[in-house]
């Protein structure tokens, strides 16, 4: 073993040492061919998205996998690893975008869609690369030799499958429907893709009048959050059962409703007002309004009823606004289907870009968002504006490029989420295993309130909608395979091998109908659904769906909690429409990684973490446990100085192991099972503390409490094994002789450490590969030649003794608050108190044997010269500290006599000389030849009186006393008293 823990210089050799001898291969082959008869983990990818860089959220994520992979592995699992890559869409598409420097889909048109395609394809190549080399780094083990790629051919052609599978069973339509629209991409979006992109924003609070025809001065008063959905409205809606009121503002009358009148007064700023009449809302229907814009927007001076008419809805609710809603078709879900009861179209001059066209009159050329700050100020010109404020609310963005969406009508293909479909949906979510547990509870919310799925998209590198329609009748074809197109191909010659557009746009079919030509529809598919079928894609690229019915529904998915409205949903709808049930039985939500300061990383901050580049320079393990280190769902704040605290606690198990190691090697030790008969006090305590731990890590990873696993392990590292078992054990591995004290205290010393090892290893794979290959590897050749190979560790249960554990544990809880004590009165640990006494509490049931042990491992870790049992309370108890345990009253003389005080002073000269041998590097085993010591007062008396003590503890031949110090000594102060030190190696 080298001297010192260096995670790079640890974490390259592993990884020459995992390539040269195809470690993972073996390990694949061993725990998938070879245990055909063991239970499967089948674990689905969620495949990151190749348009960028791994950050430190990723790799958290990825982290995660990899623990419950490596554990199922040494649990005896055949684990299906299968890895994945989303490689196409929006998210690819804005990449080549920015790379190319455009901005809009004109800008592809311009540059031509094949040359854009294959600049996505380059896109995608690059970051699968750095996908896989920094997964690789991160220790992630997945058969990356057979990842998915959702823009294989193979893959696309199950995407077109599920299609025709919805076909068949009448979910696929086509319709004119008001869907969430980018301006920016130029794409419709599903509600999924909206439910991932809300922000809180503040936006205009507007309130209008729409003067009635026929009542002189008398307006309705609506609301909006969108003034330049007003240059589309078309109808104004109440609710009919509600009560509404005219009120007399001036010379003026203002219909709102009663349940609203309060509040919008009190908004708007009016106190002046008087109710002078009350109506039901249904006594409003059929009124008529003029448009409040039909001057600026000639186009609304050509409606006639039922346009610019009051309708009659009892969707309208009193929550907010005035209780009157304006209603603009083509912008607004509920507006659509309203008006279209009514015969009234949607109709809007906006264009799909967000830009205002030739029909908007006044807000010609207008960007949608400032024709609203203009519509506010023709309405206060024209005396039509009742205020002008601001709300703070949530408004959808795009999920990928951030621009703010509206609600547009336009053509498009959806999946009908029908009741049944819904009902299965969140059956099957009841029945899985969620971690969180809330997690349940707000994707049913979800699925109980699922819509019709949009999946058309009105872009280029993505599935092609495999739907052709007749240039002649309109009759359409919805194609489900490569052999199929073929077949129904004019040219069967045309169909390409790359199905992406432009190519595939050039394949034409015969009208089965009139023989006349199809084209295909010019879409693409949502991206989601892409990944959304991987359950079943992945296996076809390969041609493995003879697997399927094996692995589905798979075991176990892990991905962001934002997933539950994006992969996790795809997923359920796929698995419920193709297959009739939910595609995975379990799901770990993964929360976010913050920087520092607890604030969200983005490269406009300059705040993102790249995860290769923090490995390559620092590495991975104490990485991989600041990001395990909290729950999984929770955020994480990604602090340097937190990850040096994990490389610490690393470094206190490559000291604790090369403390082992050095000690067994001196010896010549031969490994062998620890003997019950053989083992004192503290080993049996140690080895009951890591059967807890190993039961604790075992619960916590199975139900996917990552972060408990690892404190448990931290735990048994750091404060039980490093903090309390080594001191116990130092003094007997010490020992000159080859004693049975000391063969119990090493074979106690590997039992535990290679146990912990192995358990560290799903954690923290770098370190405890290396150490399993420095330290058991040599101590047994013959073992499994990596530590991924082993099976799960466990204690023999005879080994086991609960009422030896129950005793030391109290020993060491008090000693604890000794040395709390000796720390209050500033009495150093060397410094031996001179007595103490255990008794047992009345109806305690610990044997007088186990409290020998106990008083035994009392002295010495808190430093005690005699720990005696006693019946009842000393003679001298009422001079001391009295401790309490559950089980034993402890008592403690802690005044320091001449004896005790001179021993504590020769332990400093010690603890110094100690520092010596470190920096002349002195073997362990190597007796100095001489350690010269001058000395003051009472430091000077010390040394004298323990002149054997030093020498044996020091290991050095001769203690000197020099009447001055040393010319090449070093200096130290102790107690006031000055020391120099020269030692002759």
């Amino acid at each position: 073993m080298k001297r010192s823990y260096s995670p790079l210089e640890v974490e390259e050799w592993v990884l020459r040492f995992w390539d040269k001898n195809k470690v993972y291969e073996k390990v694949k082959r061993m725990t998938w061919d070879e245990r055909p008869n063991a239970p499967l983990f089948a674990f689905l990818e969620g495949p990151p998205t190749a348009n960028g860089f791994m950050h430190v959220g990723h790799a958290r994520g990825r982290t995660l996998k990899d623990v419950k992979l490596r554990y199922a592995r040494m649990r005896g699992y055949r684990v299906w690893d299968q890895a994945g890559w989303d490689t196409q869409g929006l998210p690819v598409e804005l990449e080549a975008e920015k790379k190319l420097g455009m901005r809009s889909k004109r800008d592809i048109e311009r540059y031509g869609v094949d040359r854009f395609i294959e600049e996505c394809r380059r896109l995608v190549d690059y970051y699968i690369e750095h996908w896989e080399r920094a997964s690789k780094r991160l220790g992630l083990w997945l058969d990356y030799g057979h990842a998915y790629q959702t823009r294989h051919p193979r893959y696309i052609e199950a995407i077109w499958e599920f299609i025709k599978k919805a076909h068949e069973k009448g979910l696929l339509y086509e319709g004119r429907r008001v869907v969430p629209r980018c301006p920016r991409c130029g794409t419709a979006l599903s509600s999924h893709e909206v439910a991932q992109g809300y922000q809180e924003v503040d936006d205009p609070s507007v309130y209008f009048k729409l003067p009635l025809e026929g009542l002189d001065n008398t307006y309705l008063v609506a609301w909006t959050t969108t003034p330049w959905t007003i240059i589309a409205n078309e109808a104004a809606a109440v609710h009919p059962d509600e009560w509404y009121v005219f009120i007399s503002v001036g010379d003026e009358i203002w219909v709102v409703a009663e349940k609203r009148l309060e509040a919008f007064a009190r908004e708007v700023g009016l106190e002046k007002y008087m109710v002078v009449e009350r109506v039901k809302g249904a006594t409003l229907a059929g009124m008529r309004y003029r448009h409040p814009l039909a001057e600026e927007v000639p186009y609304h001076q050509r409606h006639e009823p039922p346009y610019h008419t009051v309708l009659a809805a009892n969707w309208v609710t009193m929550e907010d606004g005035t209780g009157v809603v304006h209603l603009a078709p083509a912008h607004g879900p509920e507006d659509f289907e309203e008006c279209s009861k009514r015969g009234i179209e949607a109709y809007t001059p906006l264009r799909e870009d967000g830009y205002f066209g030739p029909e908007s009159g006044a807000f010609k050329g207008m960007w949608f968002e400032d024709a609203g700050e203009k519509v506010i100020e023709v309405l206060r010109g024209k005396g039509l504006l009742v205020h002008a404020g601001t709300v703070r609310h949530e408004y959808p963005f795009c999920w990928r490029c951030g621009t703010r969406l509206f609600y547009y009508a336009s053509r498009q293909w959806f999946i009908r989420i029908t009741d049944e479909i819904r009902r299965k949906m969140v059956d099957g979510v009841r029945s899985m295993r969620w971690a969180p547990s809330w997690a349940a509870r707000r994707m049913s919310d979800w699925v109980e309130n699922a819509r019709d799925w949009c999946i058309s998209r009105e872009r280029y590198w993505g599935t092609p909608l495999p739907v052709w329609r007749c240039t002649s009748c309109g009759h359409t074809v919805v194609v489900g395979s490569l052999e199929e197109l073929r077949r129904l191909a004019v040219d069967p010659s045309s169909v390409p091998d790359d199905l992406h557009r432009p190519y595939i746009d050039r394949v034409e079919l015969r009208c089965p109908k009139c023989g006349g030509v199809m084209r295909r529809e010019p879409f693409v598919v949502d991206v989601w659904m892409d990944s959304g079928v991987a359950h079943t894609a992945a296996l076809k690229q390969y041609g493995w769906l003879r697997l399927w019915d094996q692995l589905y529904p798979y075991t176990w998915i892990t991905e962001a909690a934002d997933q539950t409205r994006g992969w996790f949903y795809t997923l359920l709808v796929t698995g419920v429409v193709w297959h009739g049930k939910a595609p995975y039985r379990s799901v770990l939500l993964q929360g976010h990684v913050l920087d520092k300061e607890g604030k969200k990383m983005s490269k406009s901050k300059g705040n993102v973490v790249w995860a290769l580049e923090w490995m390559e320079k620092h590495g991975a393990d104490p990485m991989r446990m600041l990001l395990l280190s909290r729950a999984p769902w929770d955020s994480v704040n990604f602090d340097p100085d937190e990850v040096e605290r994990y490389r610490g606690y690393l470094n206190i198990l490559w000291n604790t192991v090369k403390f082992a190691d050095t000690y067994m090697e001196l010896d010549k030790w031969s490994p062998g099972p620890p003997e019950p008969g053989r083992l004192q006090a503290e080993d049996r305590w140690i080895i009951y503390r890591l059967s807890q731990a190993l039961k604790r890590v075992e619960e916590a990873v199975e139900n996917d409490n990552m972060h408990q696993a690892l404190q448990t392990l931290v735990d048994l590292v750091v404060e039980q094994l490093s903090h309390r078992y080594i001191p116990l054990v130092r003094p007997r591995v010490w020992e000159e002789e080859a004693t049975e004290s000391k063969e119990a205290a090493y074979a106690t010393l590997y039992y535990v450490l290679r146990r912990t090892i192995a358990a560290m290893a799903p954690f923290t794979p770098f370190i405890a590969e290396y150490l399993y290959q420095a330290f058991v590897k040599k101590y047994e050749p013959g073992a499994p030649e990596s530590v991924h190979m082993l099976e799960w560790p466990s204690v023999d249960e005879k080994l086991l003794d609960e009422e030896s554990y129950l005793a030391v544990e109290e020993a060491l809880e008090a000693a604890e608050k000794v040395l709390a004590l000796r720390s209050e009165r500033r009495l150093k640990r060397r410094w031996p108190l001179r007595r103490a006494a255990i008794a047992a509490k009345p109806g305690s049931s610990l044997p007088v044997e186990r409290l020998r042990e106990a008083a035994d491992v009392l002295a010495r870790f808190a430093n005690i010269k005699a720990v005696e049992v006693v019946d009842s309370e000393p003679g001298w108890a009422p001079r001391a500290e009295k401790i309490e345990t559950s089980s034993m009253t402890v008592y403690v003389d802690m005044q320091l006599d001449e004896e005790t005080m001179l021993e504590g002073l020769a332990r400093e000269v010690i603890r110094r000389a100690q520092v010596l041998r470190k920096e002349l590097d002195l073997p362990v085993d190597h007796t100095a030849r001489r350690l010269l010591v001058y000395a003051t007062g009472k430091l000077r008396e010390a040394v004298e009186r323990h002149r054997e003590l030093i020498a044996r503890e020091v290991r050095v031949g001769s203690i000197e006393l020099a009447s001055s110090p040393p010319r090449d000594g070093k200096k130290w102060r102790i107690e006031g008293e000055e020391l120099v030190l020269s030692l002759e190696p």
